[in-house]
């Protein structure tokens, strides 16, 4: 019966740190998810400059045809 205090306490901080560690997680969680927003903007940026670019290129060879 006397190891009962011990136990408890240890439970609590060990309960502690686990309540430490999946703040930190949530927290790198969503600094990812908004890296990878970012890197999915950029890359569609970079893909409709290509479309554009190709485009304007695809029309001039056109236009030097006719």
């Amino acid at each position: 019966m006397s190891d009962w205090p011990n136990q408890y306490t240890q439970l609590l901080k060990t309960l502690d740190e686990i309540k430490v560690e999946v703040k930190e997680n949530r927290n790198e969680l969503q600094s990812l998810k908004h890296e990878i927003a970012l890197g999915k903007g950029s890359i569609r940026a970079v893909l409709w400059i290509g479309a554009a670019v190709g485009a304007i290129w695809t029309i001039m060879k056109i236009m030097r045809i006719l």
